[in-house]
């Protein structure tokens, strides 16, 4: 198995409420989350032990999860190991105005082009 590390600054917080559920922000974590994996799921079949966790670093705040896919270089592009990744998610839609600390132009993933508000690397 291939294991990849992602970073952001967009809240990808799993908080798997159930569809009677009130609270927006649960809602909308839980669709940024979805998004992710689904972008993620297009190449290839996703795995992991741990859900994202938030930490906070110079007033702003993170959020980290690590991966597992089933096959070696699914996402390869030249010698970028995560290449093929950064193209599926960038642009990929989010909701913003969570609980992140950043503000954002655009309600999207970026991965490329020095804006970025995710990075990816394989483990």
């Amino acid at each position: 198995m291939a294991r990849y590390n992602i970073k952001t600054t967009v809240d990808i917080t799993r908080s798997n409420p159930d569809r009677a559920d009130p609270d927006q922000v649960k809602q909308a974590q839980q669709s940024n989350f979805n998004s992710l994996l689904q972008g993620i799921g297009m190449r290839a079949n996703v795995e992991w032990d741990n859900d994202p966790t938030r930490t906070v670093e110079n007033d702003t705040a993170y959020w980290t999860w690590q991966f597992e896919v089933e096959r070696e270089d699914v996402f390869l592009v030249g010698d970028d190991p995560v290449g093929l990744l950064k193209n599926d998610l960038h642009g990929v839609p989010i909701i913003k105005n969570l609980t992140e600390t950043e503000k954002f132009a655009k309600s999207v993933f970026l991965t490329k082009n020095g804006t970025n508000n995710i990075w990816i690397e394989q483990a």
